[in-house]
């Protein structure tokens, strides 16, 4: 047989049915031409890239794993802040440290007692503004079983007030409000909900569940 002859006839291709052995290898060649050309296009970028995310503005300056801090005034603790991990950002143009796995705060009275317990999924500390901002699963809860949770929580150091924006929830052992804005003394003592969207009472359930305790008292005794 004639190799020549065998070769001529492989190539000859119909165009509404292609070789698939050429047809592959011209992908496989469109392919390391595109990728090829794909690099070159981008290593400049790639280089850019690099640069920016290596810039000292993107990297923190420092970090601290469980954190604890002690805020003390005239001789006494005021607060505890602990915090499994901190990112220091010191040389952005507003200093910041980041807290990735959220805060626990502490607050305490005169007596040395917890007064006041915040916790934030995730918060950030802006160092010029004195100011914290606290994101994901916010809660605060005092001495008297008030508790409240929001979207969103702002707590001023220097003013020593907290509040939000955003949605809120107040429970107290009496009742549930719903609102959007809030404002607080930093302890959650003296609080108020700019805008009421609706209050669940929580006494007539209590008596319910109270009526409902004495029916099947009386019926045990009839037993």
């Amino acid at each position: 047989m004639d190799k020549r002859k065998n070769k001529s006839t492989d190539s000859e291709v119909d165009p509404a049915h292609p070789n698939p052995v050429s047809f592959l290898r011209e992908i496989f060649l469109l392919f390391l031409g595109g990728s090829f050309m794909f690099f070159l296009s981008c290593t400049k970028n790639d280089i850019t890239v690099v640069n920016n995310l290596t810039q000292a503005d993107t990297l923190p300056s420092q970090t601290i794993r469980d954190l604890t801090t002690i805020y003390m005034d005239t001789g006494r603790v005021q607060m505890i802040l602990k915090a499994p991990l901190v990112n220091y950002y010191s040389e952005r143009e507003e200093p910041v440290m980041i807290f990735p796995g959220g805060i626990h705060v502490d607050f305490y009275d005169k007596n040395g007692q917890v007064e006041t317990r915040l916790q934030a999924g995730h918060a950030i500390y802006y160092q010029k503004k004195n100011l914290w901002e606290a994101r994901d699963s916010v809660f605060a809860m005092n001495s008297t079983g008030e508790r409240l949770d929001a979207e969103i929580l702002f707590w001023d150091i220097t003013k020593k007030r907290i509040y939000s924006d955003k949605f809120v929830r107040i429970t107290t052992p009496d009742e549930i409000i719903f609102g959007e804005g809030f404002e607080s003394d930093q302890a959650f003592n003296d609080w108020n909900i700019n805008n009421v969207r609706g209050t669940v009472y929580l006494q007539s359930y209590q008596e319910q569940k109270d009526t409902t305790t004495i029916k099947k008292s009386q019926k045990s005794r009839k037993e």
